[in-house]
């Protein structure tokens, strides 16, 4: 019918009086409609005078014995109370349910009583026309209130009752004639009433007005706003109009009428209602008064009210033209924002998605002031952070308007209002009608079921009577269904859905529940509303929609009454959203690389092509700029411009004696510039002699371990180098035996297959067939890759003294040193060994440890190490032994193996079988744990800890070695036990490490003294931090499906205050999983290093085996080699060959990136490896100067 109408009131008042006249009237009506007002202000009550206890309100206030004694008018508004005091309500003798007095009103002395009247005022404005009023009054005993002199009521109260906040039998009704426009004053008479009982010789005061004021205005207002109405209307004739009729319409609707039996001759009134205009611009309410009368005069019987109502509403136009950002990450964007509204708005910029939150996005300007039609360029500007890889982004942005206001219509509304048709059927007893919930769905046929309104029930609700009678013991099934032509008027919005049932109820829409209680609890009467629930819109369909509810009450009362109200941004009545808008971007922030070609180092002529070509594969490229410096010696000149070229090729003439170094800075057409802090390559012109030298990449050697040296060789002060001869032999032997012939300095492993003094050298031929005479070797070296085996004396197990001296009693070589380590426990504890490195000094064999503490048992373990840096570490002790008999019961260790509970592990001996002599241990063995030997299984053996004895069985009952096997046992050992006895011993806690499974690992660990808590860190490697796993209370930790590779893992126990210890007992753990076996080793810093070397070892004869096969292939098409064996570099060409280029200038030492120190080779210098310090992003190689981007 037109907008939504809001409560609709009317206040008629009659003014009748007697006309008298010496001469002869017609007495006729005359109904008119003086004017119409309207409001935008609030239809709920405000508050003109509020409490002492919520505002402490001021009041000029008189305190007397008796009201005999009050000022003549006090109670009039001009009456002059400047000489009273001023205070603050309440006014009381004591506090009253938590409330203090402001100002102390206390009845003293005996009848009569002194100071038991207080009079108090109070000023206060009114801006606008009141409706109602009331007044609300916590009062001890009794009051008179006046308004402007008015007396509102007389003398309320009781001798006996206490205050409350409030006093139901003082609160009254205000007449809204009372009330000026402006000033208006507040006066009361208050008393207490002295006794000996109950609350008597109790004071109290407190006062609240409250009010609906109509505070009329010409202002537009926003679409979609509702505004109060007020009618002045009546009858200016002598004679009673009937059938007074108000018809209100707005553009051809009817909005309300008011109907009147009869008004008064001279009788006026306000008749009041709710209306919101339903057009964009101007609104016409117009207001027809009519009567069943004779009016002669039609002149003042309508009124037309003209209201416009106005929208905001922003645009925002920018070009959608692909934004390409380089390398510097910078964007700079201008849009277009116009108000396109009627309202002057102030407007916000900001960023659409949490993605942007570290874009650094700016808007400028930003929350400004725009007028109707104005429009105000914006500028955006953002970094895209580092983090964000090259592609295509939107920065997205949204323009909002200040007036982001949200409206309400009722979707459904409550029968206690109006009408609201409904089909409905009830089950005949407790049983329900449904067993499923097809008929809360749109499809479902109702056909069968009755219609009827709401409420439905059988009896009345606070006075709300039902519209559909309804009883018994039973279900209820409701359906109604609502019509939404566009639910894009409700976008964005939500829905407020209320019920009021009793008892139980289930509440649907479309077929989906959205809420209920049925068969919950105890129940509940009903009550506007039982439930207030909030949900989204998406229940809702465009087009039809069913609301569906049961409801059941087994104590045999019933009511059921449901509205919805849609809550919704008002812009969208005119179709008006809040604009996001998208800049399409292309990041491309990788700039191009290029390099010049490496084309051999010599020139034999001062003018020579330099080639170079790009790297990346780019199409946008532009040209590169080509730079040269001059080397002479140690000394480099600056780099000079040689030219920007398009094509890959220039001459270039240089200077005999000096070396040139190039470079090329690639651009593309976006202006991503190459960065490159090295050169690419460089070129020397010379036509000296040829001398070379060879040296050992790994230093200046005398003994070596190692697999392999890396030979490398150089020209020494010579440019025209035609072959280097790479010449080796055994020391005492007379003929040199060479590796081959090569054309450039290069490097070479040598890995001979048997231990011995070997003596090398190079030896060069320039292209003038000079031959180099070199009668003494470069580098003499000795290969000894066998472990020292190392066995100490026997000491006593008992040590009456804190002195023990330890002595060698035989080494199978000469050793370096001898790395002696001990660990203590106290006295018949086990516990998890921590190892410390011996700070004695060996002396003819012998080392004296002092001192030692009384109470602990000492564990000794020695490492000796030979001159070549061989070592024979007891962490882990790895010996291999032959199996002669097929009747071994048991095999005796050369060191003793230490107790699994010492080195935290279930197990301490790794033990594999190689059963057919193929070299390949493919059979692995499980320690046994029981004591009971019989219950052993075929796979299985015993460790005698004590005696250091591997026990083996019958096949059946443990494991039997064939003859001819080989064993291979791998465990944690040591050399010498003794107790130091000197006074009784201590005891501590044990720390226990438990090996599960091969992936699955349990560390575990006692409680230190006051830890509560303990924090799990883990970390990929010694080059990343530390970062956190978990946090536990627990003193266990599961680790589970490890990955194959090393792993570290460190304990930090947390006290109740939190303070941290991360000083984990050795440090860390290391897990180094394998395919087969899972190994958790405790490792310190020097054995973990050696770990590491093998593992580099290993990449580098993998590499170099590569190179050899691909040199001999391509060997065999090109050219007559050299009889005996042939040498490749790892970095060597031909002359004429072009150097495939590489995408990075380092790599990694296989395996290392797992060490605590990553070892880096440089790839396109001199082959060199070297530590890496650091985490920088471009690093330089110490050997060469080499620089480039860090592979990790």
């Amino acid at each position: 019918m037109g907008p939504k109408l809001g409560e609709i009131a009317f206040l008629m008042t009659f003014v009748g009086f007697l006309y008298f006249a010496s001469h002869v009237v017609i007495a006729e009506a005359d109904p008119f409609v003086d004017e119409v007002l309207y409001s935008t202000g609030s239809t709920e009550g405000i508050v003109l005078v509020e409490s002492g206890r919520d505002n402490a309100t001021y009041y000029r206030y008189l305190i007397i014995d008796d009201y005999s004694e009050s000022p003549e008018n006090w109670s009039q508004p001009e009456f002059n109370d400047s000489n009273w005091s001023l205070g603050a309500a309440p006014f009381g003798d004591r506090s009253s349910g938590g409330v203090e007095p402001n100002i102390i009103w206390d009845t003293s002395g005996s009848s009569p009583y002194n100071d038991d009247v207080i009079l108090i005022r109070h000023k206060f404005q009114v801006s606008g026309i009141v409706s109602s009023a009331e007044l609300d009054v916590a009062v001890a005993n009794f009051c008179t209130p006046y308004l402007n002199g008015n007396m509102i009521y007389d003398d309320r109260g009781g001798d006996s009752r206490g205050q409350e906040y409030w006093n139901d039998d003082a609160a009254g009704t205000i007449t809204p004639s009372s009330f000026n426009q402006g000033e208006n004053v507040l006066a009361v008479y208050a008393r207490d009433y002295v006794g000996g009982w109950g609350s008597s010789n109790r004071q109290w005061i407190d006062l609240q007005v409250t009010a609906q004021v109509f505070d009329p205005t010409n202002e537009s207002i926003i679409f979609g706003d509702s505004v109060s109405v007020a009618i002045d209307s009546g009858n200016k004739g002598n004679l009673s109009a009937t059938n007074f009729t108000l018809n209100i319409t707005a553009n051809n609707s009817l909005i309300e009428t008011f109907f009147y039996e009869t008004i008064a001759a001279d009788g006026r009134g306000t008749a009041r209602l709710q209306w919101t205009p339903e057009l964009v611009g101007l609104n016409q309410l117009n207001v027809v008064v009519s009567c069943d009368c004779n009016d002669a005069n039609q002149t003042n019987n309508e009124f037309t009210l003209n209201l416009t109502t106005v929208i905001y509403s922003l645009s925002t136009t920018l070009d959608t033209d692909l934004v390409t950002v380089n390398q510097s990450r910078l964007i700079t964007k201008l849009f277009l924002v116009e108000n396109t509204g009627d309202l002057t708005d102030n407007v916000t910029l900001s960023t659409e998605g949490e993605m942007f939150n570290n874009w650094n996005v700016q808007f400028s300007p930003n929350n400004f002031l725009i007028y109707p039609g104005e429009p105000q360029i914006v500028t955006v500007s953002a970094t895209i952070p580092n983090s964000y890889e090259d592609g295509y982004y939107n920065l997205s942005f949204k323009v909002e308007s200040e007036y982001n206001y949200v409206v309400t219509k009722n979707l459904l509304d409550r029968g206690a209002d109006k009408y609201v048709d409904w089909r409905w059927i009830n089950s005949t007893g407790t049983e329900e009608l449904y067993n499923n919930t097809n008929w809360t769905k749109l499809g479902f046929n109702d056909t069968a079921w009755k219609d009827g309104s709401t409420p439905f029930g059988d009896d009345d609700l606070g006075g709300i009577d039902y519209r559909t009678f309804w009883d018994g013991n039973n279900y209820g099934y409701f359906r109604h269904i609502v019509d939404i032509p566009d639910m894009g008027l409700y976008e964005g919005g939500f829905m407020t859905i209320n019920v009021a049932t009793n008892n139980y109820g289930d509440h649907y829409i479309n077929g989906i529940y959205v809420f209920g209680d049925m068969d919950e609890g105890n129940g509940h009467g009903a009550e506007y509303w039982n439930e207030e629930y909030q949900i989204y819109i998406n229940y809702l369909n465009q087009g039809p929609n069913v609301i569906a509810s049961i409801v059941s009450n087994p104590t045999n009362t019933q009511w059921f009454d449901q509205e919805i109200i849609m809550t919704f941004p008002q812009s969208n009545l005119w179709d008006y959203k809040t604009q996001i808008s998208h800049i399409p971007i292309y990041l491309d922030a990788t700039a191009p690389t290029s390099r010049v070609l490496e084309e051999g180092f010599y020139r034999n002529s001062s003018t020579f092509d330099i080639k170079w070509r790009s790297i990346s594969d780019f199409e946008d490229l532009v040209g590169y700029y080509v730079y040269y410096l001059e080397k002479d010696g140690g000394n480099l000149g600056d780099w000079t411009l040689l030219g920007f070229y398009t094509d890959e090729s220039t001459t270039f003439t240089g200077q005999g004696g000096l070396t040139y170094r190039f470079k090329t800075i690639a651009i593309d057409t976006n202006g991503n510039i190459e960065n490159k802090g090295t050169y690419d390559t460089e070129m020397r012109i010379d036509l000296e002699l040829p001398m070379s030298t060879l040296w050992l990449i790994e230093g200046d050697l005398q003994y070596t371990n190692l697999e392999g040296v890396t030979l490398q060789w150089k020209a020494n002060d010579t440019i025209d180098i035609q072959a280097y001869l790479i010449e080796y032999r055994i020391v005492g032997n007379n003929t040199w035996n060479d590796f081959g012939a090569f054309t450039s300095p290069g490097e070479f492993w040598f890995s001979p297959e048997g231990d011995a003094k070997f003596e090398i050298r190079s030896r060069t031929i320039d292209y003038a067939g000079n031959k180099e005479n070199k009668p003494t070797p470069d580098v003499v070296i000795t290969f000894d890759r066998l472990n020292p085996n190392l066995e100490l004396n026997f000491i006593d197990k008992l040590t009456g003294s804190d002195e023990l001296l330890i002595s060698v009693k035989s080494s199978s070589e000469n050793l370096s040193h001898i790395n002696l380590e001990y660990a203590r426990l106290i006295e018949g504890t086990e516990d998890v060994l921590d190892w410390i490195p011996s700070e004695s000094q060996w002396q003819d064999n012998e080392i004296l440890i002092s001192p030692l503490i009384d109470g602990y048992t000492y564990y000794f373990r020695a490492n000796p190490v030979d001159l070549a840096g061989n070592g024979n570490s007891r962490e882990p002790y790895e010996y291999t032994v032959m199996i002669e008999s097929n009747h071994t019961e048991k095999l005796e260790l050369p060191v003793l193996p230490l107790k699994p509970i010492m080195i935290g592990k279930i197990r301490n001996i790794e033990l594999t079988v190689d059963e057919d002599g193929d070299g390949v241990f493919e059979k692995t063995l499980e320690e046994y744990t029981g004591s009971d030997l019989v219950a052993m299984k075929a796979n299985q053996y015993w460790v005698n800890y004590v005696n250091g004895e591997i026990i083996f069985g019958n096949g059946q009952d443990g494991y039997k070695p064939p003859a001819n096997s080989s064993l291979s046992i791998i465990f944690q050992a040591f050399d010498l036990e003794t107790t130091i006895d000197v006074t009784p011993p201590g005891a501590v806690d044990n720390v226990e490490y438990v090996i599960e499974d091969r992936n699955n690992v349990t560390i575990s660990w006692d409680r230190p003294t006051e830890a509560i808590e303990f924090l799990i860190e883990s970390r990929e490697n010694f080059t990343r931090p530390w970062t956190t796993l978990d946090n536990t209370s627990n003193l266990n930790y599961k680790l589970v499906n490890l990955t194959d590779g090393l792993h570290y893992y460190r304990i930090i126990s947390i006290d109740r205050m939190e303070y941290t210890n991360p000083n984990m007992e050795g440090d860390y753990l290391e897990i180094f999983i394998e395919p087969e076996v899972n190994i958790i080793v405790e490792v310190d810093r020097e054995t973990n290093e050696d770990l590491y070397t093998y593992i580099g070892i290993g990449a580098v004869l993998t590499l170099v085996a590569g190179s050899t096969a691909m040199y001999l292939i391509r060997g065999k098409a090109e050219e007559e080699l050299p009889e005996g064996p042939i040498i490749i570099p790892v970095d060597s060409t031909g002359e004429n060959e072009t150097i495939a280029e590489e995408e990075s200038s380092f790599s990694i030492v296989k395996g290392s990136q797992f060490s605590r120190q990553v070892m880096i080779i440089c790839e396109t210098g001199c082959k060199s490896e070297f530590e890496l310090d650091g985490e920088d992003d471009e690093i330089m190689c110490p050997h060469c100067g080499t620089m480039g981007n860090s592979p990790l």
